[in-house]
């Protein structure tokens, strides 16, 4: 598994930047409720209220296992993370606790707690809209000094992003390889929106990533079948 390495150094730089370089013009916008949600394997959650949404404040622990998780490479089945191996100990051990459990955009939709749902393209730029995004239907980085609202508990908003990377499908020759990458450099997380304008043989969706020490959102598309970290929404009734 790439890059643990780096997690616990970067932590420490970010934290020194995340006080300063925030727009001056963002909005200070604070939780008005918060509360917790408990998921079907027992996993409970905090959240907050940010306008008339509720989001939860870390990644979800459920979903199909990571470790173990299969794919197909074209002329046998792999494993995502091989059960047993030292990165499967890795995963356990000091990913999980941190980061959650990466899913598939299928597997999320399916282990959203009653009630809630992973969240629509939609849902992401009203909360981005609500911290003072002014763009959000531009695609790539956009939002200067938003990223920092979403990423810090420590922000008015207490979202606390967190940047545990994610698998993606990747092509070499032929053969189809999916690797857990960028661990505390970039968080990504999923959007339930598939967008149709992609005439490909696999589903791409809309995801939102953040990046270490960079204040601008990231909007754009991947497959499907990438192993993202995921949050849950709620309207506020």
């Amino acid at each position: 598994m790439k890059k643990f390495i780096y997690i616990a150094i970067l932590s420490i730089v970010f934290s020194g930047f995340v006080a300063c370089d925030n727009d001056d013009d963002l909005p200070n916008v604070s939780p008005s409720e918060r509360g917790t949600v408990t998921d079907d394997q027992g996993n409970t959650y905090e959240w907050v209220r940010i306008g008339d949404q509720m989001w939860t404040t870390s990644n979800a622990q459920n979903g199909t296992d990571i470790i173990g998780a299969e794919y197909y490479n074209n002329f046998d089945w792999r494993y995502v993370i091989e059960p047993g191996s030292d990165e499967a100990e890795e995963f356990e051990n000091d990913y999980r606790p941190k980061y959650g459990n990466p899913m598939t955009l299928e597997d999320a939709i399916a282990s959203a707690p009653e009630g809630w749902r992973v969240p629509t393209d939609e849902d992401w730029q009203k909360l981005e809209k609500t911290l003072g995004m002014k763009n959000t239907d531009a695609n790539g980085f956009r939002g200067e000094g938003v990223a920092y609202s979403l990423i810090s508990k420590d922000s008015e908003s207490e979202l606390g992003l967190d940047f545990g990377g994610g698998c993606f499908p990747i092509i070499n020759f032929g053969w189809i390889e999916i690797n857990l990458d960028y661990v505390g450099e970039h968080g990504y997380y999923w959007t339930s929106t598939i967008d149709d304008t992609y005439q490909e043989d696999y589903p791409m969706a809309y995801y939102r990533r953040v990046t270490v020490n960079y204040g601008k959102v990231s909007r754009a598309c991947m497959r499907a079948d990438s192993y993202l970290s995921v949050r849950w929404v709620k309207d506020v009734n």
